[in-house]
């Protein structure tokens, strides 16, 4: 008989959406940069900054699995379907991409240079990652994951 299941039993499968397992951690990355950048605004103190940027980091970094395991999913699962909502998402992911990368890259070369005026793009930058994450987490709340 195999692998069929008993008679009037259903037989379970188990399926791990990887994309859904990812994507939540880029939100939690991004959320943590955004409190770490406000308290460093508000306090002037370095140790925040210094945190804002690892979350930012290590959100950006998780963000590339999370990104082609999106890629894929929509290429597999939903067959690269052009609609709406697909299409937000990956300009959506694509923008996140390079404005995390940016970050990461001007904070890396420019830090003993930076100042008031860049601390305060430099939040502007993690608040709309924060935005942008939300928003992917609103379109992706509409997919139905199967």
């Amino acid at each position: 008989m195999g692998n069929s299941a008993p008679a009037g039993r259903a037989k379970l499968q188990y399926k791990i959406h990887w994309h859904v397992l990812f994507t939540h951690f880029p939100v939690s990355f991004f959320l943590l940069s955004t409190i770490f950048m406000l308290l460093h605004l508000a306090t002037r103190q370095g140790c925040y900054e210094l945190a804002a940027f690892v979350s930012i980091l290590a959100g950006a970094l998780v963000l590339i699995p999370t990104t082609i395991s999106g890629w894929l999913t929509w290429k597999k699962g939903y067959k690269g379907m052009r609609g709406k909502i697909f299409l937000y998402k990956i300009r959506i992911a694509l923008a996140m991409l390079a404005l995390s990368s940016g970050l990461v890259f001007n904070r890396l070369v420019f830090h003993p240079e930076l100042h008031v005026v860049w601390m305060w793009l430099y939040a502007a930058g993690i608040a709309l990652l924060l935005a942008g994450a939300m928003a992917e987490g609103f379109y992706g709340g509409r997919l139905n994951h199967r």
